[in-house]
């Protein structure tokens, strides 16, 4: 397997693990640009820039809500790109709501670090 294979798959158990901060920790570059659909800015903005942000950006969606039942298809690698094709019921700390989540994640590697993240979702 490749070292991006590697990576990939090992990101991808880590978010399976429920340990979503450990796999940005290992593998996000300093400076990760991270991309949701620009009507998604319900924890920040769309694009944030650099791992600072991006931490945050991450740890605040987790304070406001949980990720249960996750599955994750993929990893599928081309390039210098990996894609998870990510399916969760989305719990919502504050109220208790669990929905459906569904999302594309695609990710750009360079130097063995994730260097950009982009999520696809409605």
């Amino acid at each position: 397997m490749s070292d991006l294979g590697d990576l990939a798959h090992d990101f991808s158990s880590l978010l399976l693990n429920g340990q979503a901060v450990a796999a940005a920790e290992k593998y996000w570059a300093v400076d990760i640009v991270s991309m949701e659909p620009e009507n998604s800015r319900e924890h920040g903005p769309a694009i944030v820039t650099g791992y600072k942000a991006a931490h945050y950006k991450l740890t605040s969606w987790l304070d406001h809500s949980a990720m249960e039942e996750l599955s994750i298809d993929g990893p599928f690698i081309t390039g210098d790109h990996f894609a998870l094709f990510i399916d969760m019921l989305i719990k919502r700390r504050a109220t208790g709501e669990r929905q459906p989540f569904s999302e594309i994640a695609i990710y750009t590697v360079r130097d063995q670090k994730i260097i950009e993240e982009r999520y696809f979702y409605e």
